[in-house]
């Protein structure tokens, strides 16, 4: 059996202890420490003090800010959060304190695995064209994005949502809540898109999805290239290909919490909640630490409120005749 190893502030903390009773030499020598290495522990006591007292202050900072979403967010999303220009906070130390008060947050389950269909009459399977390339800092804007749908449980059994996200920003474009996985849920989702984004903007763009059945119908292709867009898919059992979107799909799951109690109505509120969040108060990382919004118009360069995303109006819209939805899109750009 191995000898346990013993950390050396622990080593410390004992031969102070024992220090009235034993020379610090022998109690060094014991604990397999030079003495140096002790004294020099020892002078630094008020800087452990000190930062004792930072951390606290953190820890209070993290439980009032970020309160609502405490076991859900991750130490980099918390970091965001609290930290600012003028009293900035390492993201490590952030990771150090959640980690010491038990504040992490949960890991989540891997997605199920997916039906995955052949090549038929009424399907269509699509080039892979985004091939992973979906690192924000190739793209630009409003050109590539990524689409699925996920099972969410309520107190009524399964709804099934369905996204449009943009891959270079992370902002989600479009989303619709149904009680079937259907392509009348897609195509819903893509009238939504169509109204969100500009011909001009979309023209020539990517949108790239998994092999599920309502993905690969020739409805859904056929309607994807009528608003301008190229139609790309993942290869045969690959979800990776499509992590963005399947990413965006975990962070939700963890942050809502007990849908199983809710209605329909209250999930679809709670989701549009959610995504509006999302979207204007989650900071990412690795994108300037900005909201997707703040940093899709930090690269436009445009006002941060002039493009924001009108949930119940595109909802009432999609709800319309096609005329109706060409009048609001005709109105709004």
């Amino acid at each position: 059996m191995g000898a346990i190893h013993v950390p050396l502030r622990v080593k410390y903390e004992i031969i102070k202890k024992l220090r009235d009773a034993h020379s610090i030499r022998f109690l060094c020598h014991s604990a397999d420490v030079s003495s140096s290495s002790y004294y020099a522990w020892k002078s630094r006591a008020p800087k452990r003090q000190e930062k004792q007292k930072e951390d606290e202050r953190v820890v209070a900072l993290i439980r009032t800010t970020c309160k609502k979403y405490l076991g859900k967010w991750g130490s980099k999303q918390v970091t965001m959060q609290i930290s600012t220009p003028e009293s900035p906070i390492n993201h490590k130390r952030v990771a150090r304190i959640m980690r010491e008060h038990n504040l992490l947050s949960k890991r989540r389950r891997a997605n199920p695995y997916k039906h995955i269909p052949k090549n038929g009459d009424d399907i269509e399977i699509a080039e892979n064209l985004v091939n992973r390339q979906y690192a924000y800092t190739l793209l630009w804007p409003w050109r590539v994005f990524g689409t699925d749908l996920t099972f969410i449980r309520f107190n009524g059994g399964w709804a099934y949502l369905s996204v449009i996200k943009d891959f270079c920003t992370g902002e989600i474009i479009a989303h619709v809540l149904s009680l079937k996985p259907n392509t009348e849920l897609v195509q819903k989702t893509l009238d939504i898109f169509a109204l969100r984004v500009p011909l001009e903007d979309r023209l020539g763009g990517i949108l790239h999805s998994d092999r599920g059945s309502v993905y690969t119908s020739k409805i859904r292709c056929n309607r994807t290239r009528e608003l301008g867009l190229l139609v790309s898919m993942s290869r045969k059992g690959n979800c990776i290909d499509n992590a963005p979107t399947e990413s965006f799909f975990g962070h939700m799951k963890d942050d809502l919490q007990n849908t199983n109690v809710m209605s329909f109505e209250d999930l679809r509120d709670a989701i549009d909640t959610y995504i509006l969040e999302y979207n204007t108060v989650r900071k990412q990382w690795h994108r300037n630490k900005m909201t997707p919004v703040d940093y899709r118009n930090y690269l436009f360069g445009v006002d941060s409120r002039s493009l924001l995303f009108n949930v119940s109006t595109l909802r009432g819209a999609v709800q319309s005749p096609l005329s109706n939805i060409l009048s609001v899109l005709s109105n709004r750009f």
